[in-house]
């Protein structure tokens, strides 16, 4: 017998609806309890435990140098010779350019001669004071006529010693001609060339130098840690450190040497800033850095891994696992992030498990499979 084609598509709706009913059917029956267990889902956990860390707070900073320096002329003159080399470290009062010495030499002379002519005035003066003297008390002469040569010998004492001190301002033009370097440091790019004209009002100066060893670094700390920060002032030096960008500690160790004497309003933090040996120059005035300030030591802390840390509606949570390998999910009360570690306030206690890894596949009451403990590095089967 064959069967029309009518009857042929509904005897196929009729099975997909009965195939339908048989899936219903077991997805309540499943609920119920009386299906096969859920597959557990394999996850990584850690122990939480107690323990001593080391409190800190991380954050931005900006590398600045100590001491910075506009190199200008300080007096007008011709440039002879620029004797460093762009990018060069120099050291303190070593030459960096010379100015033509001759205009600053022929007024040294001129003000040598001047000295030596009021000198030489000033000694006749002094004798012929000396015969005034001698004739007075011979009732040969006035007390006028000494009395003018002792005005005389005033005036011209005080003629030399003007002149000294032209020929000592002359001899200090002399040695401004030559310029040498204020600070020890790291020159930059060179403003002028030699051959021209250099003033003492100019704006733009010669080159400026950069001192990079030792170098600052200035960075923010919330306000709800200046606490912390006052006490470990108190305590002695407070270690900073410059983190390197994987996150781990560089050679660059310092200490806080500011701390500002104002919290800025619109930022809620306050300004501080550290002092670095930058033996290597690898701190650069300008670069940003991620610095740690290490605070306090906390001795008998809850310490649970930081990846084990889950953000919800209801705030921070964790996996955690309890009898019979079910997790719960439990809000937790967090302190700071201390590197991989977390200090725990409330909400979890030493000894407990919680799930390191494999959370994303969880809800609560979901049966699991440790893979491994302490071990978040490695991926899952």
């Amino acid at each position: 017998m064959v069967l029309k084609p009518a009857r042929i598509v509904t005897a196929i709706a009729l099975v997909l609806v009965l195939m339908f009913a048989v899936w219903k059917l077991g997805e309540v029956y499943g609920q119920n309890g009386k299906s096969s267990a859920r597959p557990a889902v394999s996850v990584r956990v850690a122990v939480v435990r107690r323990g001593a860390i080391s409190t800190s707070v991380t954050n931005i900073g900006t590398v600045q140098a100590l001491n910075t320096v506009l190199v200008r002329a300080r007096v007008d003159g011709a440039i002879e010779q620029v004797l460093f080399k762009e990018g060069q470290v120099v050291s303190r009062g070593e030459v960096l350019v010379k100015l033509d010495p001759l205009p600053f030499e022929a007024q040294l002379r001129v003000n040598q001669a001047q000295l030596s002519k009021d000198a030489a005035l000033l000694d006749n003066a002094k004798v012929d004071l000396q015969r005034y003297e001698d004739l007075l008390q011979a009732d040969s002469t006035s007390t006028q006529v000494r009395d003018t040569a002792r005005s005389l010998v005033a005036q011209l004492t005080a003629a030399v010693a003007n002149d000294a001190a032209q020929v000592d301002l002359a001899r200090l033009s002399l040695s401004y001609a030559t310029i040498k370097a204020p600070i020890t440091g790291r020159v930059g790019a060179r403003l002028i060339d030699a051959g021209n004209i250099v003033h003492t009002a100019d704006s733009n100066g010669l080159v400026v130098i950069t001192q990079l060893s030792p170098i600052a670094v200035s960075f923010a700390v919330p306000q709800e840690r200046l606490g912390d920060l006052r006490a470990a002032q108190v305590r002695g030096p407070i270690p900073v450190t410059v983190l390197n960008a994987a996150g781990g500690s560089s050679e660059n160790e310092g200490d806080v040497i500011l701390i500002d004497n104002q919290i800025d309003t619109t930022t809620g933090t306050i300004r501080c800033k550290a002092q670095f040996s930058n033996a290597e120059d690898t701190l650069w005035p300008g670069q940003f850095v991620t610095v740690r300030i290490a605070l306090k030591t906390l001795p008998d802390a809850i310490l649970m891994p930081t990846i084990a840390v889950q953000n919800g509606s209801e705030g921070p949570y964790v996996y955690v696992v309890a009898s019979g390998n079910l997790v719960k999910a439990r809000v937790v009360h967090i302190g700071s992030v201390e590197g991989d570690q977390t200090i725990v306030v409330s909400g979890l206690s030493g000894g407990e498990t919680v799930v390191t890894e494999g959370q994303f596949r969880l809800e609560p009451d979901a049966p699991v499979r440790i893979v491994s403990v302490d071990s978040p590095r490695t991926s899952l089967p």
